[in-house]
């Protein structure tokens, strides 16, 4: 390789493992502070709390919905297509 060709790489993979370095160091002082704001608390008190209300209402809710549908189900054979109504009225 050509010196100058050596030397930008050797620029470029510097630049990039700072670049990289400084984001690791980002992300371990951002933990920190979410740690002492309380934030990992809260996010987990919020996903309990929806978790609770998925159980106590979503989960039911279906089941209910579940078992009214096999209670009535809807035959396809019972209706008239709408090509068929439209067919009757003319406008087909």
């Amino acid at each position: 390789m050509h010196p100058f060709s050596i030397l930008a790489l050797a620029i470029f993979v510097a630049g990039y493992i700072t670049a990289r370095w400084d984001l690791v160091t980002r992300l371990y002082d951002l933990a920190i502070f979410a740690w002492d704001h309380g934030v990992v608390a809260r996010t987990a008190k919020g996903f309990a709390i929806l978790s609770l209300f998925f159980f106590l209402f979503i989960i039911p809710v279906e089941r209910l919905a579940s078992r009214e549908t096999q209670l009535h189900p809807r035959s396809g054979s019972a209706g008239i297509s709408a090509r068929e109504q439209l067919r009757r009225r003319g406008s087909f």
